[in-house]
């Protein structure tokens, strides 16, 4: 072997060694592989090596080694100082705009020893739960405990176990909160600030005013921004889903603000504007609302925002009655998740809620909160009508029910008689809506009461005694569906209305057609179904809407269920759809889509907004009773809903 390839050889060697002990200037030890192989390691001892000890030589390692050490050592404080010197810049800038600081370094300069792994690991580590070393001072600390948490929390001083004060407010500091600088998906570019403009401008404008006001604290998009960055990308999301021209922004936003929920869900503390998120998310996201209506019911619980009805009352507190709308709202969409669902609600008819003539007495009630309680009101009366019937069993409705079912229709007609004379006739962004939406709750009411005779029939008559209910629901199924036909303000209203209102509508309409196909031309005309059905459908495609809206997803499957429906009578459907169910002729989508899941990918395979949003049917027959009427992750609508109990 030549000289200048026995000194390569030598200085790889020493090189592969080297880049095992990046310590080389400390004391080293042998390398894994001499350790392995039980033999002397030129590391052990350094150069020079052993042959070359004992023939007294010049040894090449000495030579290589050194150099090596050299470059590394001066490479690493260059490195080091620049590092060194970003990050102090940085810092600098951190400071001067008021935000946390960038954890230190853990590359340091050439005088510190790097973190080993361990040691990472080590500075890394959860140290447990977090404990209050010096917790306020409370009466009750020398009193006998009156709620089991206070005992485990007087001897282990978990701060996670104490709860706020009920008397204080929760509007509290929170990283989504006031800041100097917006850090929010607005200023990284996800949504463009004139885009975030135009969203903000129709929620404040127009959707927010269905919400008896209650995400209109913020008077600019600035102001929002800076109060809270989940509330944004709610109420962006929200706009994104009734705008035309916000398809292609409403996956950026809607994914915005399920990340921003889910980081916030093991947040100890939570403000106000994280709760009216949750409302407004519950009151309009049909595929989430379940889950924020009893995440936010939760959380409201905690600071007992209901507390606040007695310092309304007492005080007139205009924060106290923040508080309390936002409580007032959790009621409503619970109650209406119920009725949609069947299933039993979570807010109970507490001091707060039984309380509500209390609180339009104050001087802080205003015109928008008599339409909220106007809503309430009224889902008192429906929450007692569930107490009544119960889940649906199977099983028909007693007889003995016929007297209740009197009752709770006067009291249903009563509301109305009060409320469609109370309310402001004219508003100044929604028309004529919260007089005629009085009218039309009336009728959503009375069907939901009086359908529950239809329990357990399956395709035996109507019992007579229950004759009256059954022409009764008819009749509100019928008036639903004839005054979006023909009201303009209410027909405007499907542009903002929640989404509990058009999940009613379509009972509403399947109602009608399970009547028409089950008891046909006893309650009402099967060509009048058909006509109302197609009247609607046409209605529903010619409403300018995002494309994901529950607008345009119903329109196609009540076509379909329509189509379905008029094989088993065929002399009563006008020849206005397709035999086979799949005119999209009749009238395009004002949106420029010919269809509301066409969006240039295959069906259910779309990256931005999940599972394609879907209809529910499928070919074949449909099984009324066989799947939940609302799916939780698509947005998707199925009509093959059982929870109403009927037919």
């Amino acid at each position: 072997m030549s000289p200048s390839a026995s000194r390569r050889r030598t200085s790889e060697a020493a090189e592969a060694h080297l880049t095992s002990h990046p310590s080389i200037s400390r004391k080293v030890k042998a390398c894994a592989a001499c350790r392995k192989q039980k033999i002397k390691c030129i590391m052990e001892s350094g150069p020079p090596c052993k042959r070359c000890t004992e023939r007294n030589l010049s040894c090449v390692l000495n030579k290589s080694l050194q150099t090596l050490i050299d470059e590394r050592s001066q490479w690493k404080n260059v490195v080091g100082n620049d590092l060194e010197q970003i990050h102090s810049a940085l810092q600098e800038v951190l400071n001067r705009l008021s935000l946390p600081p960038i954890p230190r370094l853990q590359t340091l300069s050439q005088d510190s020893q790097v973190l080993s792994p361990p040691d990472e690991v080590l500075d890394r580590e959860d140290h447990g739960p977090s404990c209050d070393n010096s917790p306020r001072v409370s009466p009750r600390d020398d009193a006998l405990p009156h709620v089991p948490i206070e005992s485990l929390y007087q001897i282990t001083r978990l701060r996670a176990l104490r709860s706020d004060n009920p008397t204080e407010t929760p509007q509290v500091a929170h990283p989504n909160g006031v800041s100097h600088v917006i850090n929010d998906f607005i200023s990284n570019g996800q949504l463009g600030v004139e885009d975030a403009e135009r969203l903000f401008h129709l929620y404040q404008n127009r959707l927010d005013h269905f919400m008896y006001g209650i995400g209109g604290k913020y008077r600019d998009l600035e102001s929002l921004r800076r109060g809270s960055a989940i509330l944004t990308a709610c109420i962006c999301t929200v706009a994104a889903l009734h705008d035309p021209g916000s398809n292609h922004l409403y996956g950026t936003c809607n994914r915005e603000f399920r990340r921003l929920m889910a980081a916030s869900m093991f947040d100890r503390r939570i403000d106000r504007d994280q709760l009216r998120a949750m409302c407004i998310g519950s009151y309009w996201l049909s595929d989430i609302s379940w889950t924020l209506s009893g995440y936010a019911i939760r959380r409201a619980t905690e600071v007992s925002l209901n507390a606040n009805y007695h310092r309304v009352v007492a005080e007139n507190s205009e924060e106290a009655a923040d508080c309390l709308r936002i409580w007032y709202i959790l009621y409503i969409c619970d109650h209406h998740l119920s009725i949609l669902y069947g299933r039993p609600s979570i807010v109970r008819e507490d001091f707060a809620i039984e309380g509500w003539e209390a609180f339009l007495k104050s001087s802080v009630a205003n015109e928008s909160d008599k339409r909220m309680i106007s809503q309430l009101a009224l889902l008192i009366i429906l929450s007692n009508v569930r107490e009544l019937f119960g889940p649906d069993n199977g099983e028909q409705v007693p007889r003995a029910f016929a007297t209740q079912l009197a009752n709770f229709s006067r009291q249903i007609d009563q509301w109305m008689g009060t409320w469609s004379t109370d309310l402001q006739r004219q508003h100044d962004y929604i028309g004529e809506f919260p007089t005629k939406g009085v009218v039309l709750h009336h009728h959503f009411a009375k069907l939901h009461l009086h359908s529950h005779i239809f329990r357990g029939l399956k395709n035996s008559p109507v019992p007579s005694y229950f004759h009256d209910s059954a022409v009764a629901a008819v009749s509100a199924a019928t008036s639903i569906v004839e005054l979006l036909l023909t009201d303009r303000d209410l027909q405007d209203s499907l542009v903002g209305i929640p989404h509990y209102l058009h999940t009613m509508t379509a009972f509403a309409c399947v109602f009608l057609l399970k009547v028409a196909a089950q008891h046909s031309g006893q309650y009402i005309e099967d060509a009048v179904v058909f006509d109302l059905t197609a009247r609607l459908v046409q209605q529903f495609r010619s409403t300018a809407v995002g494309k994901w809206h529950l607008v345009h997803l119903m329109a196609d499957g009540l076509e379909k269920l329509a189509a379905k429906e008029h094989q088993k009578s065929p002399a009563a459907y006008p020849n206005m759809l397709l035999a086979n169910g799949n005119s999209h002729t009749t009238m395009p989508y004002m949106n420029g889509a010919d269809h509301p899941s066409m969006n240039g990918l295959p069906h259910g395979d779309d990256s931005i907004y999940g599972p394609m949003a879907t209809n529910g049917f499928q070919d074949g027959e449909i099984d009324f009773a066989a799947t939940p009427f609302l799916h939780f992750d698509s947005a998707g609508f199925d009509f093959n809903y059982a929870g109403f109990g009927i037919l």
